[in-house]
């Protein structure tokens, strides 16, 4: 499923997608064309990729991620949601930097690290809205 409308992407991504390099690639279209700065693309679709992967690996959820990205004149938002379990309450929010000799736990702490501000919210599932303040193209 997809939809743009006013500079809005809505999509869901299977719980068995093998790849998510067309979602990469589909974003990254997007957000070139509404006009981002391709530092700020990168940063967005690293956090979005991390934010995506651990819904899909670590939720639990049966159903599709959906995922919705707005660009507004000075931000990009960036919604991701599922209908799993939840983030583990052990999980400290926001994350530290996981030591060197950790074999994962590094994808909240480069959301974190990546943009300019994240909420969690649970419901039924997780909600993460990720925003990246943005400067103008070419600057």
């Amino acid at each position: 499923m997809q939809a743009t409308i006013d500079n809005e992407l809505c999509l869901s991504v299977p719980i068995d997608a093998p790849s998510l390099s067309d979602l990469r690639w589909l974003i990254a279209t997007f957000l070139d064309s509404a006009g981002v700065a391709t530092g700020m693309v990168d940063d967005i679709l690293i956090a979005l990729h991390e934010a995506v992967v651990n819904a899909l690996r670590h939720s639990g959820a049966r159903e599709a991620v959906a995922i919705r990205v707005k660009v507004g004149r000075a931000r990009v938002i960036v919604e991701v949601k599922d209908q799993g379990s939840g983030i583990d309450p052990r999980v400290v929010v926001p994350p530290r930097a996981a030591g060197l000799s950790a074999e994962g736990g590094r994808g909240l702490f480069m959301i974190w690290s990546l943009m300019s501000s994240v909420q969690v919210a649970h419901h039924t599932g997780t909600h993460l809205v990720m925003i990246k303040e943005l400067f103008p193209k070419g600057s």
